[in-house]
């Protein structure tokens, strides 16, 4: 079976063993149908059933079967939160799940290899979107002024790079 990250456990909230959600889409809400999540193990992956979902100003807080206290609910700190590949959500147009955007090859719009999208980073008012090529490192903001095209069928991107940018 196929899984992919909706999330990662950002910390515990509360004493009841609930944890606080870092969502990886724009769709918070998408947790309320969940009624399990897995988390990476030794052993594989470990479902977890979800007892109960809240939503406080846009940050998901869960709490899952098992994790009872605060202490229980700390060990799962910075876990990823995955489900079945088939779970997945249909995202808005321009927006895309993190694990397709993975492996693109970038080209800029003269067609020239700009190199391989490796990170996805958040954080700030927008997404940045991390290639590299050889040992050379670029960071374009995910924004329509840069990416011009995603390809998903075709695992490629054209991006419009600015001067100095590339070098």
């Amino acid at each position: 079976m196929s899984y992919i990250a909706v999330g990662k456990i950002a910390q515990p909230y509360g004493l009841q063993g609930y944890v606080k959600i870092f969502a990886y889409s724009e769709i918070p809400e998408r947790f309320f149908d969940l009624k399990t999540v897995y988390i990476e193990s030794d052993f594989g992956m470990r479902g977890l059933i979800v007892e109960d979902v809240q939503l406080h100003n846009q940050v998901v807080v869960l709490k899952l079967q098992g994790i009872d206290s605060r202490e229980m609910a700390q060990t799962l700190t910075m876990q990823e939160v995955w489900v079945p590949e088939d779970q997945k959500i249909e995202l808005p147009e321009d927006d895309y799940f993190i694990h397709d955007l993975l492996g693109l090859q970038v080209f800029d719009v003269d067609g020239l290899f700009v190199g391989e999208l490796v990170d996805v980073l958040q954080g700030g008012g927008n997404d940045v979107y991390q290639v590299q090529k050889g040992e050379a490192e670029i960071l374009i903001p995910a924004v329509s002024a840069f990416i011009r095209q995603i390809d998903l069928p075709g695992k490629k991107m054209i991006v419009q790079l600015i001067e100095g940018m590339g070098e």
